[in-house]
């Protein structure tokens, strides 16, 4: 069945992947049951103030009313990253404002524990979560932004193949001092270019 014509791609829940694989990550539909675990994420002044547009950290009930909302959201595209097998996630990834008419959406991704990161498990998530969008729901631009402090992640997001396109001039607010939004996106192009086959 067609999605319904305008400007977000309508993306019904029976039309979703269920599971994403790859080496080491899976990607998975969210359980309610990991909201209390996405909350304490969300509420982390340390994942706040890397990631979020947000004016302060999260608490559980705003978490669990976003989490809702992405679940019943007909723009809004969201995993759970899960070790291969692994019981509890260890982060979320989501296509956020995905457009039919424009065949694009934006990447928003967290790993909550700091003992799961710097182990690449974000960037094979990121990898995979392109493949579906590129392969599966037919994109063909995915964007994201990352302040620029965040030195680490816009590095892995260039050898993943996003370009840097602009900034946002003093976007953010951050210990009394403004910082650039880096824009990024990889067209599906370029990541054919560069995706190992299937």
């Amino acid at each position: 069945m067609a999605a319904r014509p305008g400007i977000f791609l309508a993306v019904r829940l029976d039309d979703r992947s269920r599971k994403l694989l790859g080496d080491r990550v899976e990607l998975r539909r969210h359980d309610r049951t990991n909201y209390g675990l996405y909350a304490r994420w969300y509420g982390d002044p340390e994942i706040w103030h890397l990631t979020s547009w947000a004016p302060a950290p999260l608490n559980r009930s705003l978490v669990e009313k976003l989490f809702e909302d992405r679940e019943l959201s007909l723009s809004d595209d969201s995993f759970a990253i899960h070790l291969r097998d692994g019981q509890e996630p260890i982060g979320v990834i989501s296509l956020m404002n995905v457009s039919e008419a424009n065949e694009s959406a934006e990447l928003s991704i967290i790993v909550g524990d700091p003992e799961d990161r710097r182990k690449g498990y974000g960037s094979e998530a990121i990898d995979l979560l392109l493949r579906y969008a590129f392969e599966s729901v037919g994109l063909n631009r995915i964007g994201l932004s990352a302040f620029d402090f965040n030195e680490e992640a816009i590095s892995a997001y260039e050898k993943l193949g996003f370009v840097v396109e602009g900034r946002f001039r003093h976007a953010i607010k951050r210990r009394s001092s403004f910082h650039d939004a880096i824009l990024m996106s990889i067209l599906k192009s370029e990541w054919q270019a560069g995706a190992p086959s299937s």
